[in-house]
């Protein structure tokens, strides 16, 4: 194809021919961010007052959060752990207050067996140890103490009860008082001349108390194995309760 100018036909039109000093736009665009570049370069180089402060705030923040990442991590990791024990600390003081109910039932047990009535292991030792001549004719016992008369035709007798009954263990014995001696004539039996004498002793005494240990011989040579069984029972839990306050 001939490529023809219609433009030379006419005098009154210029021909345009491109300017060699032009710019082109796309440079143009190149160089004017280049220039805000380098004006930026400029400021931050002479204005540095306006950076430092907030980028070194900005560093020491950054750098104190790395040192305590590893914290928080450890936090977030032992997070679980402290509820567990939390929990378990929990379970452990309502175990505790469970123990303490129970051992104050426990007591009630103690009042029973060993702050109880002394009716039955006085009445053992005065059926083991009262001799054959001499009998009580009153008693009166409570958890205090006793008071008894015993009688016998003869005062050996009464006094051989006396010496047993010093060394009974559920008797203190430095309390043991005879109060009044009373001697008494009884009328002899048909077709017998001799008269006999009668003695009438009033005995007093405070009760021992006791512990379990010492009962239990008491009531196995009482042959009282329902009571034996209670009571074994009744230390074993009183030494699991103390195992388990240590």
């Amino acid at each position: 194809m001939i490529k023809y100018n219609f433009i030379k036909n006419y005098q009154d039109i210029q021909l345009w021919e491109k300017d060699p000093n032009a710019i082109d736009p796309k440079n143009k665009s190149s160089i004017k961010k280049k220039e805000i570049f380098l004006l930026l370069k400029e400021f931050l180089r002479k204005e540095k007052i306006f950076y430092i402060p907030s980028l070194s705030a900005i560093g020491l923040t950054l750098i104190f959060n790395l040192i305590g990442f590893p914290s928080y991590l450890n936090t977030l990791r032992l997070e679980s752990k402290h509820q567990n024990f939390v929990l378990n600390f929990e379970e452990f003081k309502n175990t505790q207050s469970l123990i303490k109910e129970k051992i104050e039932e426990l007591e009630n047990y103690y009042q029973l067996y060993v702050l109880g009535s002394p009716t039955y292991t006085f009445s053992f030792f005065l059926q083991q140890t009262i001799p054959k001549d001499v009998q009580v004719s009153e008693l009166t016992l409570d958890k205090d103490g006793f008071q008894m008369n015993v009688q016998a035709y003869n005062i050996e007798t009464i006094n051989e009860f006396i010496d047993d009954l010093l060394n009974w263990p559920i008797v203190k014995n430095e309390t043991i008082r005879v109060r009044n001696i009373i001697k008494q004539q009884v009328q002899p039996q048909t077709f017998s001349r001799n008269t006999n004498e009668l003695f009438i002793v009033e005995i007093s005494g405070k009760n021992n108390i006791v512990g379990l240990s010492e009962k239990l011989p008491i009531f196995k040579q009482s042959y009282n194995y329902g009571l034996i069984n209670k009571i074994e029972k009744y230390i074993n839990l009183i030494d699991i309760t103390k195992s388990t306050d240590s």
